[in-house]
């Protein structure tokens, strides 16, 4: 379970990898991220604990993560660190697509046992 929440908390912070100084928009954007990473963080921590909404927020972002391989269709910024940031989140996301499935992990996220 740490494995899995560091290496989301890890990734987490590739959201300021596509940041563009230049942009006329570069402050929104960047708020916009920050409080994407605390949400996550947040969500991350009830993971970590064993709730078993944060299981679902975080298969939802894991399906999304596997979809948005189609993005490397067309790339945008620079190219090897987006392939890459894009392909570690699909890795991350099939991993924890079965693994959060397996029934003894389903079971730890079970609401009525007691943490």
């Amino acid at each position: 379970m740490s494995a899995a929440t560091v290496a989301m908390g890890i990734l987490n912070l590739t959201a300021f990898a596509s940041l563009q100084w230049i942009d006329r928009f570069f402050l929104v954007t960047l708020v916009a991220d920050i409080f994407i990473v605390v949400v996550s963080y947040l969500v991350l921590w009830f993971f970590w604990k064993g709730r078993n909404w944060a299981r679902i927020c975080v298969l939802v972002v894991s399906v999304l993560s596997v979809i948005n391989l189609l993005s490397l269709i067309h790339p945008h910024g620079i190219v090897v660190v987006y392939d890459s940031i894009v392909i570690a989140w699909a890795i991350l996301g099939f991993f924890l697509l079965y693994w959060l499935n397996l029934a003894d992990v389903r079971e730890w996220f079970n609401p009525e046992k007691e943490h």
